[in-house]
Formats: C-alpha cells, sequence, structure tokens
C-alpha cells in the first residue's frame, strides 16, 4: 500500500503544472492559494474547494502563464460567488507572515481583533467593526506590507468606513483617533439613578476607551462616612433614596427626597472634585459613575483647559426593566435585596426626574431606555460628539488631515 500511494504522488507532482512568472518557475500547488485565499477571509472549505476546481481546469498542462493561472483563479471565483475581496491572486508570491506597525513610541504586530475592537467608539456593531479589520488585512496582504505607519492604518480605516457606512462613522472614528494624539486627559462622568447600569457601563465604556481608572460615587460616599459621623452628616449615611428620611420636617425644599438627594450630592461632589484634580495632575483619564453627578455641583469649566469632561445622564422610565433588574442584582449581591429598592420606587423616579432635568438645563446629554446591548455603543457616540465640539481636537484633526502628525498639547 505504502508503495502503491507512493507511485500515485510521484505522479501526481510530475503531472504538476509550473506557473511562468517572468523568469521565474514555480510549481502550483494547491496548499498556496488555499491559503491565500484563507488569508482574505474565504471559508478554509470553500478555498480548498477553489483549489481543486482549479487543479481540475489545469488538468495535465505542464505550464501554465502568470496570467492565465490569474484569469482561472479569477473563474472559479466568480463562478462560485465568492463575496470577499481575494485580492490580485498572485498567490504564488511570497507572502509576508507579519505586519509591524509603526508609531512614534515604536512599532508593534497589525492585530485584526484589535483593530476591530478600535473602531467600535464610532457606534459600530462588532460584526461591522470585524468586516473593515478584515478587509484592511486583506488591503496589506496584498501589498505585501512588512510595516505600515499607523496614519496609514488609520486612513484606510477613514476611508473604508466613510464607503460602508457613511462620512459620520468616519468622523467618529478620526475624532477618537485625535483624542488618543492628545496629552490631555479624558473624564467621562455617567450620572443615573440606583438600578440604571450605571457601573455596568462605565466599566464597559472604560474599557472600550482603553481608560485605566473606573471610579464609583458610592466608594467615595463610604470613605467620607469613615471622617464624618452621622451626628455631623446625617444624609450622608443613608441611602440616596432615603436620605429625605434624614432631614424630615426641613424647610430645604418643597419636595423633601429631591432636597435629601441633593445635599448627599453636594457632600460626595466635593469628593469627586478631588478625584478628577489628581487625575488631571497624573494625566490620566478617569471613568466615574454615580447617582451624585449633578451638574449643579461641579464645575465642569473650571477643568475646561486641561481636560476633555464628557458628562452624560442615563435613565430608564420602564418601571417593569427596573423590576427585572433589581432581581438580578439581588441574586448577585444577596446584600442588596430587592424589595429595598422596590419598596423606594416612587423615591428613586422621583430623584431621576430630578437629575435628568438638571442635566438637560444644563444642556448636557441624556440617554434615556436605551436596550443594554446598545447602550456601550451610544455612549461612546455621546462622548465622541462632545469631544467632537472641542477646539483642541479640531486642531489635532486638521493637523493629521494636513499630514503633520504632530501631538498637539
Amino acid at each position: 500500500m505504502r508503495c502503491v500511494d507512493g507511485t500515485k504522488r510521484d505522479e501526481e507532482v510530475r503531472a504538476m503544472a509550473t506557473i511562468i512568472d517572468g523568469k521565474t518557475r514555480i510549481p502550483f500547488m494547491r496548499g498556496m492559494l488555499v491559503h491565500h485565499l484563507i488569508q482574505r477571509g474565504v471559508a478554509h472549505g470553500e478555498a480548498r474547494d477553489i483549489a481543486n476546481a482549479v487543479r481540475d481546469l489545469l488538468g495535465k498542462q505542464s505550464e501554465v502563464s502568470r496570467k492565465e493561472m490569474v484569469r482561472l483563479v479569477e473563474q472559479i471565483v466568480h463562478e462560485r460567488s465568492v463575496e470577499q475581496a481575494v485580492g490580485d491572486l498572485v498567490f504564488w508570491d511570497r507572502q509576508v507572515t507579519r505586519t509591524m506597525v509603526e508609531r512614534e513610541d515604536g512599532s508593534y504586530p497589525f492585530s485584526k481583533g484589535l483593530l476591530a475592537r478600535s473602531l467600535e467608539v464610532t457606534g459600530l456593531a462588532p460584526e461591522h467593526t470585524y468586516d473593515i479589520a478584515s478587509a484592511i488585512e486583506g488591503l496589506i496582504v496584498d501589498m505585501r506590507l512588512e510595516e505600515i505607519g499607523h496614519r496609514d492604518l488609520e486612513r484606510m480605516a477613514v476611508e473604508l468606513l466613510s464607503e460602508r457606512h457613511g462620512e459620520e462613522y468616519a468622523e467618529r472614528y478620526r475624532v477618537w483617533r485625535a483624542r488618543n494624539d492628545s496629552n490631555k486627559p479624558l473624564v467621562v462622568l455617567i450620572c443615573g439613578p440606583s438600578g440604571a447600569g450605571k457601573t455596568t457601563l462605565a466599566i464597559a465604556l472604560a474599557n472600550l476607551l482603553d481608560i485605566p481608572r473606573v471610579v464609583a460615587t458610592d466608594d467615595v460616599r463610604q470613605m467620607m462616612r469613615l471622617t464624618l459621623t452621622k451626628e455631623l452628616m446625617p444624609t450622608l449615611h443613608a441611602s440616596t433614596y432615603n436620605a429625605w428620611e434624614q432631614i424630615a420636617g426641613s424647610s430645604l425644599s418643597e419636595n423633601p427626597v429631591v432636597a435629601g438627594y441633593r445635599e448627599q450630592a453636594r457632600t460626595i461632589c466635593v469628593g469627586v472634585d478631588a478625584i478628577i484634580g489628581r487625575c488631571i495632575e497624573e494625566n490620566t483619564s478617569v471613568v466615574i459613575d454615580g447617582v451624585h453627578l449633578l451638574p449643579d455641583f461641579l464645575n465642569f469649566s473650571r477643568y475646561a483647559d486641561s481636560a476633555f469632561i464628557a458628562p452624560l445622564c442615563i435613565g430608564l422610565t420602564d418601571r417593569n426593566e427596573y423590576e427585572k433588574r433589581f432581581t438580578r442584582r439581588a441574586k448577585k449581591a444577596p446584600s442588596r435585596p430587592m424589595h429595598r429598592y422596590l419598596s423606594y420606587i416612587e423615591e428613586i423616579f422621583e430623584i431621576q426626574n430630578h437629575m435628568i432635568e438638571c442635566y438637560r438645563s444644563a444642556e448636557l446629554p441624556v440617554i434615556v431606555n436605551v436596550p443594554t446591548d446598545s447602550i456601550v455603543a451610544t455612549a461612546a457616540m455621546v462622548v465622541g460628539e462632545e469631544l467632537a465640539d472641542h477646539a483642541d481636537i479640531r486642531k489635532i484633526m486638521e493637523s493629521i488631515q494636513k499630514g503633520k502628525g504632530s501631538k498637539e498639547s
């Protein structure tokens, strides 16, 4: 059996056509074509079938020209209605196994996955960003680039975003590329009522935007409780939705629920202000989430020259959805029982209405009733739009378009 099998293999090798490419002679090998197609996104089984069909078309030809070989492969690809961009189909040329992306701070291997992830800041769904990253990878492979500048990579992304999804998405990507070239930290503030998903959004947004710090105002409150006694600051030692019980009978406001909430928020914002200041000193971006982040108590203009400040408010008006979220939270954190929140559901909605009103009065973004599976992309778009209005970002974008590529301070 070995001898018979070996004889068959020898006959196959002897019958293999030779590709004549100028002065170069290369034996046609199906594996080379399969690899070429797979690199461009064709499924392995489809790539193998195409290579087999090309072999069958060649028959017992001993030689085939470069032009004829490309024509044969194009014919099979067309017949099979392969949708992927398959490149120049000169599959026998030397393939680049790794492409390095050159930056000012060094170089790193090109990664389709990382590129796709970076494109998600535009608000596109992951499957669309992956398609664009795959197309860019195909272009890099076709050009047989061993290295590429990060600016050229970004231009490819911008062109494909504009071509496939519109200039709006391309512009969002330009904004985030400019943000990465800035020397100023980004401070994202996410305000929202209990159970709205602030912390989940903060962590996901920090991962997406490559922000190293996430701080919750609940943690700030807990720290402040250690230094400010209940006798000194009674509302600080309650939850936001029942802080009003600590000031019963007070004439601070016609609405005691809002009065208690605001009194606690005012105290917590002192600590938030300190965190922002420290992050600016260290030039470190941060996402801060919490129910306490009222624009009334945070002077955003104070940091306008030293950081990019992006405040936004999220809300949920569907009470049934609130109950579902509190139920899920109770299962994950037994110390936070569902009934405690549901018994104060009216107060939670009063506080939510007040914070939304504060943000709208201050002409700051409000995101209400956005599904959990799309809120991260929505928030990223909102933050990007705020960045796009910043003069420093516009300067950097203009500099990049002119080809300067220098960092703006």
